[in-house]
């Protein structure tokens, strides 16, 4: 059963605790074939950060060092005040460098890992390197 070691958005308990309601579940094969999909259509003229930037925000996502990181999975779903919302799920696994971890962490990603793999994974988080480097990213 995964747990959850670092999270800037709600859980995916607390959604249904909130009063609220899943609506659909995005993998990351379908956030990404969106994505490279409008970001194909470009021309290698118009590529630049700022239409990065914007083509990650209309997917609900945040560029990170030049790259717009995509998560394991999405939860969209309706708030108790019946406005959709969505949170960005990430499955940490002990593999997992110090700098990705920070990236998804910069990201907005809920982070959860194996029970095994969490302490080792909230050491990483816990080090004061990676704190400074997700706040300079």
């Amino acid at each position: 059963m995964p747990i959850c070691i670092a999270s800037t958005k709600r859980r995916p308990s607390a959604i249904a605790a909130a009063g609220g309601r899943v609506a659909r579940v995005i993998l990351d094969y379908e956030l990404k074939r969106n994505l490279n999909r409008e970001l194909a259509s470009l021309a290698p003229e118009e590529q630049s950060e700022e239409v990065r930037e914007r083509i990650a925000e209309r997917h609900g996502l945040s560029p990170v060092n030049g790259k717009i990181p995509v998560p394991d999975m999405r939860l969209e779903y309706d708030s108790a005040e019946m406005e959709r919302k969505h949170l960005d799920l990430e499955l940490a696994t002990r593999n997992y460098r110090p700098r990705a971890l920070a990236e998804k962490a910069k990201a907005g990603f809920s982070l959860y890992a194996l029970r095994e793999d969490a302490s080792r994974l909230r050491r990483i988080l816990d080090e004061k390197e990676i704190t400074q480097e997700i706040f300079s990213l």
